[in-house]
């Protein structure tokens, strides 16, 4: 019979994580997709494969992405940087889900809302500022018979594990290329 705690089949968690601590190299996955430009703020972004050891995992999903009128958009679609809060909130929801399943502990209900602030005078070329996020919180509300003190414990993982969280928080190198086309 299959124990399932938070929505993961437990043991299928437990065999993943033993892969990877007996071939390290299991836990190097490589992500590929595509971001094609319609127009204004407007383009499609779509997800590809996932590999891992050389095996790829097809991924066929389609993210929209566009600014609403006010900000000279189409509204076709969530901004780029509501799809950054909104990786970042899946990342960190899951990441908290996981470490609380890892530890045995249930969880009845979570959620995480999140905000950020941008200055479009970065945006514009206006000022010489970051045109990124700053400000960025988020608020959990967990639902669980575990005590605080163990909620916060795997809050902290989640924070120190989540793979969005560490590239927001750490520098990254991000490399651009750029191919002309006729």
């Amino acid at each position: 019979m299959t124990t399932t705690l938070n929505g993961w089949d437990v043991e299928a968690m437990t065999q993943a994580i033993t892969m990877v601590k007996e071939q390290p190299e299991a836990g190097l996955l490589t992500w590929r997709g595509r971001s094609i430009w319609d127009g204004g703020f407007g383009l499609d972004v779509h997800t590809r494969e996932i590999e891992q050891l050389g095996e790829v995992m097809d991924r066929h999903f389609t993210l929209r992405s566009d600014h609403p009128p006010e900000l000279l958009g189409k509204n076709t679609g969530p901004t780029a940087i509501e799809t950054v809060l909104a990786a970042l909130g899946g990342c960190m929801t899951g990441a908290f889900a996981a470490q609380a399943t890892a530890r045995g502990v249930r969880i009845d209900r979570l959620t995480v809302d999140l905000e950020c602030t941008i200055d479009l005078n970065g945006f514009f070329g206006i000022q010489p500022i970051r045109p990124g996020l700053r400000d960025v919180t988020l608020s959990y509300r967990v639902a669980s018979d575990a005590d605080e003190e163990t909620l916060q414990e795997i809050l902290d993982a989640a924070r120190s594990l989540s793979p969005v969280f560490d590239t927001l928080t750490k520098p990254v190198a991000v490399a651009a290329t750029l191919q002309k086309e006729s």
